[in-house]
């Protein structure tokens, strides 16, 4: 099977992938009020930013086993963030308690982390030269 070569306009399925998380999340994140916004928001979308960055140069690299192990620990402080998103509440101008997040939008946003996580878990198994087939020691 040849080799897929990835350009600008064929990135690869993980760099689409966060491009389209960060498509889904920057409305969300525009709409949160400007404490959340400017900290927490703004937390989130610098990790998506360097997670995208580092799909992309472990996409350009020849040895990428470093970049790839940081895009996953960046993945997981990522995940980390849209949870403590998803339980933070603040009270609105109408004195209601609401959270940042709807049970959907933490669901889908945790569905875009899942399959990303996938994605970049296959990629370095891939580069290290290893089949998982059920076997968790392998």
């Amino acid at each position: 099977m040849p080799e897929i070569k990835y350009t600008d306009a064929n990135p690869g399925p993980c760099c689409l992938k966060i491009e389209d998380m960060i498509d889904y999340a920057r409305p969300m994140l525009q709409r949160w009020p400007p404490f959340f916004r400017y900290t927490l928001g703004e937390e989130i979308m610098n990790e998506m930013l360097l997670m995208l960055r580092l799909a992309t140069k472990a996409r350009l690299r020849y040895m990428n086993k470093s970049t790839l192990q940081d895009l996953d620990t960046s993945k997981e402080i990522l995940k980390t963030l849209v949870r403590s998103a998803n339980r933070t509440v603040f009270t609105d101008r109408n004195g209601e308690e609401r959270r940042l997040l709807s049970n959907h939008s933490f669901d889908v946003w945790s569905g875009y982390i899942e399959e990303i996580g996938k994605l970049i878990g296959g990629w370095i198994n891939a580069v290290s030269g290893r089949t998982n087939r059920g076997d968790p020691n392998k």
